[in-house]
């Protein structure tokens, strides 16, 4: 029997026997693959932050130049801390001024559009 090991992905060792791998296992952290929100009705000159809910780590931060943003993110695993997100838009840097608006998403291989309700302060 012929077996082999060999890198992959430079997650580990990938047994080989007979030309098939036997295991493989990705990361948690690792993505699985795109994940792309899109905000629309988001007024322009708001900022927008783009944030993971239990670590705070910002994942995206800028202001709206338009009233649909669209953002580029990774999907992880199902049940994986990196999909919870913390969305946060407000216009506050001149008037007219906006309340904040805040909500939760769940990323996901695929596309999600959210519509912002910005309410004048």
């Amino acid at each position: 029997m012929f077996a082999s090991a060999i890198k992959s992905r430079g997650r580990g060792k990938v047994v080989c026997h007979t030309g098939q791998a036997v295991w493989e296992a990705l990361r948690p952290t690792d993505p699985l693959g795109v994940f792309t929100l899109t905000l629309t009705n988001v007024v322009v000159g708001s900022r927008v932050n783009v944030s993971l809910q239990v670590a705070g780590t910002t994942l995206y931060d800028d202001l709206a130049a338009a009233s649909t943003v669209v953002i580029t993110l990774s999907g992880y695993t199902a049940g994986s801390a990196n999909n919870d997100l913390h969305i946060k838009v407000r216009k506050a840097s001149a008037a007219t001024y906006y309340k904040p608006y805040e909500t939760l998403a769940t990323a996901y291989v695929g596309a999600q559009s959210i519509y912002v309700s910005q309410i004048p302060d």
